[in-house]
């Protein structure tokens, strides 16, 4: 069975970026920003997008999407454990 740590991890590295609604639907995740937190410790060059919407409720709000970094060959590394 799949962490929502891999999950969010392989919609990453599927070259996707993320937010906080969408690690939600796809699987559950409530905590999205320590997930990000923990994939930027062993390595993952993660990047945070400040992006404007609106919310449900017809408000103008900001949100953070996530977006790797990493080559492919960084990657490679970090998963071989040779960060």
């Amino acid at each position: 069975m799949k962490t929502q740590q891999n999950v969010i991890l392989e919609e990453l590295k599927s070259g996707r970026p993320i937010n906080q609604k969408m690690a939600y639907d796809l699987c559950g995740s409530q905590r999205l920003g320590a997930i990000i937190f923990n994939l930027r410790k062993i390595g993952y060059d993660i990047m945070t997008i400040n992006t404007t919407g609106v919310n449900r409720f017809g408000r103008k709000t900001t949100f953070a999407m996530y977006h790797l970094s990493n080559t492919q060959e960084q990657i490679k590394r970090i998963e071989n454990g040779q960060s």
